[in-house]
């Protein structure tokens, strides 16, 4: 009995080494402004800069399969094996290929990190976890950065207008199309709006809407309620002027779209980065014609500050909004304010929630999220908002549950043993030995 005690100290023992071990592993720097697309279950984040103020090479992925707890999110770093070609920064990705499993980044820079006067296309094999930079063909975009991609299910991919870097540094409404399977580039028509720093969502009628931003008039920002439309069946622009609740204008924004058809769209900024634009949260309803936006108000301890630069997926019913920097002192600045937490909003009620127990998987998403998925997914927050446990309160109880199952098995060890020994000692005939 007394042998075994020991050794489940020792097992104590050795599995808190190796939960704190899991709880010390890869945990990526802040950063903004990196791209990030989602394949099954995982979330993958691509370059973004630094503290340092330059792009980065970085790759690594969030696994957002239930359980998915916020606090200590299952990170896995892919840039050992497979850094980008490029320091990257501003560049938009998305999904494409015959199995939806290759990521296409689009980049200004040549594998020398020089600016380059024409897109650079690069490639990453999800399954073999190789970058590549295949050959293209057709129309090739000039340079551009500060837009997004967009795939439908043919494998297309849409990007539109952007920020020309080093020559112009004006913004445009170009629209250029890759076939992601044969790798040919075409031209499509001028968008109704110049636009950078927006946010272009997908609908399952092939409509590709476009949100926000800025352009080169003297007033920057775009007014919310002009969206620019793309039929991607037959591939034309229109202009649809949305109704209902005031969204103020904003760039550096995010987006996605719920299973009900709403696009929710968080966060961003205004005037020069100085303003974080109300609502923070709004919804745009697809649905009805034209479109209406509805605001969002949430007082919740889970809630994120206002971002901007920041990336946003959805998994199921979840949006998940990852990195960025706040407003501090009136100004978005990853030196002062940088985000380097996970934040989830529940797209079903719209609540913000610090955890997720049950997720269908039959929900994730493979290429480019399913604009009407049918699956519902349900969760279960770590906590209410009546008796919230905030995040630095688990870490420190983590980390002092932690200390003291080491000091306990310590302990439980050092007793054991010094028993062990002295049953070393047997009594026999003729002497006084005590057991």
């Amino acid at each position: 009995m007394d042998n075994f005690l020991c050794f489940l100290w020792l097992v104590i023992l050795l599995l808190d080494l190796f939960i704190t071990k899991s709880m010390s592993a890869f945990v990526p720097t802040s950063r903004y402004y990196q791209g990030s697309v989602i394949i099954g279950n995982k979330i993958y984040f691509l370059g973004g800069i630094d503290k340092t103020g330059t792009g980065t090479n970085n790759i690594f992925y969030l696994d957002v399969s239930s359980p998915f707890y916020s606090v200590n999110p299952k990170w896995t770093d892919l840039t050992s094996v497979a850094p980008i070609p490029v320091n990257s920064a501003f560049a938009p990705s998305c999904v494409g290929g015959s199995n939806k499993d290759t990521i296409f980044l689009f980049e200004h820079h040549r594998t020398n990190n020089d600016n380059s006067t024409s897109l650079v296309t690069f490639a990453f094999d999800s399954t073999t976890q190789k970058w590549s930079a295949p050959t293209t063909s057709g129309a090739i975009p000039q340079t551009r950065q500060d837009m997004r991609a967009v795939v439908d299910n043919n494998g297309n991919i849409y990007i539109n207008g952007g920020f020309e870097p080093s020559i112009t540094q004006k913004s445009y409404n170009s629209t250029f199309i890759l076939n992601s399977l044969s790798l040919s580039w075409t031209n499509g028509p001028n968008a109704p709006i110049i636009r950078s720093a927006y946010t272009a969502t997908l609908l399952s009628s092939g409509l590709i809407l476009y949100i926000g931003g800025t352009n080169d008039d003297p007033s920057p920002e775009i007014n919310m309620n002009s969206i620019s439309v793309y039929n991607t069946n037959i591939g034309t622009w229109s202009l649809m002027n949305a109704i209902g609740d005031v969204i103020a204008p904003r760039q550096s924004h995010s987006a996605v779209l719920n299973k009900n058809g709403f696009i929710v769209i968080y966060g961003g900024a205004a005037n020069n980065y100085t303003v974080a634009p109300n609502p923070a949260l709004a919804t745009l309803d697809t649905n009805s014609m034209p479109y209406k936006w509805s605001a969002k108000q949430f007082n919740s301890v889970y809630a994120p500050p206002p971002l901007a630069y920041h990336s946003a997926q959805i998994f199921g019913d979840y949006m998940f909004i990852a990195f960025g920097v706040s407003l501090i002192n009136a100004k978005f600045d990853l030196a002062t304010a940088p985000n380097n937490n996970i934040f989830i909003l529940d797209t079903s009620n719209y609540t913000w929630v610090s955890s997720i127990i049950n997720v269908n998987v039959n929900s994730s998403f493979v290429g480019p999220p399913n604009p009407n998925p049918t699956t519902s997914t349900s969760s279960t927050p770590a906590g209410n908002n009546s008796s919230p446990i905030t995040i630095p309160l688990i870490a420190g109880l983590g980390s002092l549950l932690g200390a003291f199952i080491i000091i306990a098995s310590i302990i439980g060890i050092v007793f054991c043993c010094r028993k062990k020994k002295r049953q070393h000692y047997y009594a026999t005939a003729g002497t006084n030995t005590r057991i």
